[in-house]
């Protein structure tokens, strides 16, 4: 089934409201930022409210920076969270995955041995793949999707994963632009330039989006929320916008832009955005 729409027709989705209460805690753990041993967490499932989305589609699912591991089995933490979401849906506190979409900001790795590394995330987007309607994200600078640009293609190649670097795909009527890594030095994975990453947002805000998703996020000083300050300085030319995010762990998960732009920062957080009822 092709979720793709040829018509531009700007779906503005608003989030008109997010829960400050979990709905949802998910265990996991992680190497220790002291460096001796890991720490146990718990990420959180939040429950945001949009004033819209197409018909047939009633949720949105977004997260990123699952730097975790399941501490029954030490799979990535994507393979639980995905899981887990399911489970949640069959319980009836969130939509069907039938009918929600997913969306990956990027650093899906980690190692329980060491803090950072890179590390292939394919079967983590495979596994939202096979359970909800369809993936779409953008790779983070942890992230890998095979050794070769065989392997690379094949997965950009799989069924309801729509991966994103500097394009733009339709998905049930919605725009959604994503530009994978971060700004540093180009000779790392997954890294580009100041200008070239300022150029390419320039570029796929020319494409009317009505999502962008980025791992490395804006900043907004005045509500002290950490971030890039050039990236925040091309999403104030955006207009009508969500932007989703990572990279940066915010103690909110929200803030607004001029112009109608939402920024939703969703590291080591997930955030299910549902249709408020009618």
């Amino acid at each position: 089934m092709s979720h793709d729409s040829l018509y531009h027709i700007r779906t503005r989705t608003t989030i008109t409201s997010i829960s400050e209460r979990p709905i949802h805690q998910i265990p996991f753990i992680s190497y220790s930022p002291s460096g001796v041993g890991v720490v146990h967490r718990v990420l959180p499932v939040l429950l945001a409210k949009v004033d819209s989305l197409p018909d047939g589609l009633e949720a949105i699912i977004a997260t990123s920076d699952l730097q975790g591991i399941d501490p029954s089995n030490h799979r990535l933490l994507g393979h639980l969270v995905s899981e887990e979401l399911e489970n949640l849906a069959e319980s009836g506190k969130i939509p069907s995955p039938q009918t929600t979409g997913v969306i990956l900001a990027g650093d899906l790795y980690a190692k329980i041995d060491k803090r950072g590394g890179v590390g292939d995330v394919r079967e983590v987007w495979q596994a939202f793949s096979r359970r909800f309607r369809w993936v779409v994200g953008v790779g983070g600078n942890h992230d890998s999707f095979g050794k070769t640009p065989q392997e690379i293609q094949a997965f950009q190649n799989g069924q309801d994963i729509h991966y994103l670097d500097g394009d733009l795909t339709c998905l049930d009527g919605i725009r959604i632009a994503g530009i994978s890594g971060i700004i540093g030095k180009t000779t790392k994975p997954f890294r580009r330039s100041e200008e070239d990453f300022r150029k390419l947002v320039q570029e796929v805000l020319n494409e009317s989006p009505d999502i962008l998703i980025l791992h490395e996020g804006p900043n907004d000083a005045e509500a002290r929320l950490i971030g890039n300050e050039s990236i925040r300085g091309e999403l104030t030319k955006g207009s009508n916008l969500l932007v989703i995010c990572g990279h940066s762990h915010w103690r909110v998960p929200m803030t607004a832009m001029p112009k109608g732009v939402q920024v939703l920062n969703v590291d080591t957080r997930v955030v299910v955005m549902a249709k408020m009822k009618s």
